[in-house]
């Protein structure tokens, strides 16, 4: 089934799934994915239909045993506002929005830093944290199941990631900052909530992470496969190698990054 155009090529679900393969996507594996959609071309069909074909040619190739993330953060926590787990939506792009909305899909309970999961593992990823990207959060599980970052429509963004990494390498740079409310579960049940978030020191020249460094790092230890797809690409990155040889980086210089 045809469903994208770019430029005067049409693309169809075969195509996507092809191009899935073409960066190491492989059935049964978690992955986490990370969109920029508008860059890819126009779309042929509805807005609904579009985010399904997506959605469906990924669980076709991870098939059964395999497990789908996507980030839905929302930052309202950290303006003293509720997060209700929900109804929230996520800021992190339409197919996030659509994905989370799926029969059978869950959503962990970081008020900052939440995601959606489906699949094999999904339960997995669900284990509460006293920060955001402390041990047991969604990205320390998926590196230690050998999951993979994966960019639709980017190369540019989708590297919070690296938060993860600043975080386990405790940059001066950053510092933990607590937040505190109210969570509101699936089932309407309202509890209290505080979390630390290792937010970056305002007082500091620099504290922003550089994404063209930290794709250099993962260039040069071979963990950056890129194809064309559409008007943009698809990336996939290893990220047991990721937070590996990033952590490597900053224990050298830690403002490696910077």
């Amino acid at each position: 089934m045809n469903f994208l155009q770019a430029k005067d090529k049409i693309y169809s679900k075969k195509d996507f799934y092809e191009a899935l393969k073409s960066v190491g996507i492989e059935r049964g594996e978690c992955i986490c994915v990370h969109t920029e959609l508008f860059n890819l071309g126009i779309a042929l069909v509805g807005r609904e239909e579009f985010l399904g074909i997506l959605l469906e040619v990924f669980k076709e190739l991870l098939g059964e045993n395999g497990t789908l993330i996507m980030p839905t953060f929302t930052y309202d926590f950290c303006k003293d506002r509720d997060f209700d787990k929900k109804n929230h939506k996520s800021t992190m792009g339409v197919l996030t929005e659509f994905f989370r909305l799926q029969e059978g899909v869950l959503r962990s309970d970081d008020p900052i830093y939440s995601f959606a999961i489906w699949g094999k593992d999904k339960r997995d990823f669900l284990s509460p944290t006293p920060t955001c990207f402390s041990e047991n959060c969604v990205y320390d599980i998926l590196a230690k199941k050998g999951g993979k970052i994966v960019l639709l429509g980017t190369d540019k963004v989708g590297y919070t990631f690296t938060h993860f990494i600043e975080e386990r390498a405790r940059v001066s740079y950053r510092y933990y900052k607590e937040f505190s409310g109210k969570i509101i579960d699936e089932r309407g049940l309202v509890r209290e909530k505080s979390i630390q978030f290792y937010v970056r020191d305002l007082k500091q020249e620099k504290s922003i992470f550089s994404v063209p460094k930290q794709v250099d790092i993962l260039k040069a230890n071979h963990n950056f496969r890129r194809e064309s797809f559409a008007n943009a690409c698809i990336v996939s990155i290893k990220a047991r190698a990721y937070l590996k040889d990033t952590l490597s980086i900053l224990a050298q210089d830690e403002k490696a990054l910077l």
